[in-house]
């Protein structure tokens, strides 16, 4: 059988060629007309299976979804049928596309925010008599299931709440076409099973705890880093990832969190703030992991905020892995985030700046981060219009 694969909670506005995958836009009932063979009429009967909630003064409880994205690759062919194996390593692929939107998302911000299960691709099989059918496999701990959905006029899959309405497709595209261009080997098997880590950590699911979630970013830090379970190993390559960025000697930035604060409590392997975040965050992994062990002294951090610093961190290394092997250019902001994210350690970042204002720890210390950046940018432009 034929197979089709989009993205049903993500509009794409225009194509986007990412070398060996090529992002479509679908529009209900308009665009793109015909795909690969498959008629305007059976991509809406496939699709049609897919919609968002719908609300009073609506007599239904879901409508159709209008926009999303097609999923294509050079070599498809008309009415072509693909192997499982195939399948999983297309879906692969296109978790690229969820980690390069995650890695550029804005926190604290009216716009810019996503999460992965913004990004869930979708590969189905179809017939071509009848294309609004299909079977979905269902995992079981006995192996699995499979169950017919037939078509319908109102669809069967609803977009989650915790995923926006209208997500338009913000990705970073050289990031992409970067991890596509891995060569087969060690890199890429590390590269893609943090990845999937990290996307499974980042789905804002309340289904998913945060419990789960540490343990997940443990993985992904671990196997990108090619570390054993051992914290002083992980730390001791987090040391190494970081040796040509950070500032020597180290620098602790003046905080509620202080340089005193955080050897109090991890008194032993210390030589900069990045040797204590990576125990303190190893430590919550632990509680979460192991459960109840006798009394255990807290962290310095709170979990949600080693959450959040964790999802800021992993993608930037990601990067630099890419950039060690020749396929990524780290722009300004990489490099300001990357010599500078220790400054976070000093705040419990997401606590107010000042009670009577709503900015945040962690936005004012991104911004401090980006000001020299801006600055230069303002300066570049102005001199610029001055030589015109």
């Amino acid at each position: 059988m034929p197979i089709l694969f989009f993205m049903p909670w993500v509009a794409c506005g225009e194509p986007l060629d990412l070398g060996v995958l090529r992002l479509v836009p679908y529009e209900r009932g308009v665009q793109p007309g015909v795909l690969n063979g498959v008629a305007q009429e059976s991509l809406d009967a496939i699709l049609g299976s897919y919609g968002d909630p719908d609300y009073y003064p609506s007599e239904s409880t879901s409508k159709h979804v209008l926009d999303a994205t097609l999923l294509v690759w050079p070599e498809d062919q008309e009415g072509g049928e693909l192997e499982d194996g195939l399948v999983l390593r297309r879906l692969a692929q296109v978790q690229y596309v969820a980690f390069s939107a995650l890695a550029q998302r804005q926190f604290f911000g009216y716009s810019g925010y996503c999460n992965s299960d913004g990004y869930q691709a979708i590969a189905q099989r179809f017939s071509a008599g009848a294309p609004g059918d299909t079977a979905v496999t269902r995992r079981r701990r006995d192996g699995h299931g499979l169950h017919h959905v037939g078509n319908a006029s109102v669809p069967r899959f609803i977009r989650p709440e915790h995923v926006d309405e209208g997500l338009r497709l913000d990705i970073d595209a050289q990031l992409v076409i970067a991890l596509l261009n891995v060569p087969s080997g060690e890199v890429k098997d590390r590269i893609d099973a943090a990845i999937d880590a990290f996307v499974k950590a980042n789905t804002d699911s309340s289904a998913v705890l945060e419990r789960a979630e540490m343990v997940l970013m443990r993985v992904a830090f671990e196997t990108l880093l090619g570390s054993t379970h051992q914290t002083f190993d992980l730390r001791e390559r987090f040391e190494h990832h970081f040796r040509s960025d950070l500032a020597s000697p180290p620098k602790w930035q003046g905080g509620a969190l202080t340089e005193k604060i955080w050897r109090t409590r991890w008194s032993k392997n210390v030589k900069r703030p990045l040797d204590a975040w990576v125990q303190d965050f190893c430590a919550g992994r632990n509680a979460v992991a192991h459960g109840p062990s006798g009394d255990q002294e807290p962290t310095v951090w709170p979990r949600h905020n080693h959450l959040l610093f964790a999802s800021r961190l992993f993608p930037l290394m990601v990067k630099k892995v890419l950039a060690e092997n020749g396929l990524y250019q780290l722009s300004a902001e990489d490099l300001a985030f990357r010599r500078g994210f220790e400054a976070y350690l000093a705040h419990d970042v997401l606590s107010r700046v000042d009670a009577n204002m709503p900015e945040l720890w962690w936005s004012r210390v991104e911004r401090d981060l980006l000001w020299d950046i801006g600055w230069a940018d303002t300066f570049a432009a102005s001199n610029e219009n001055d030589s015109s």
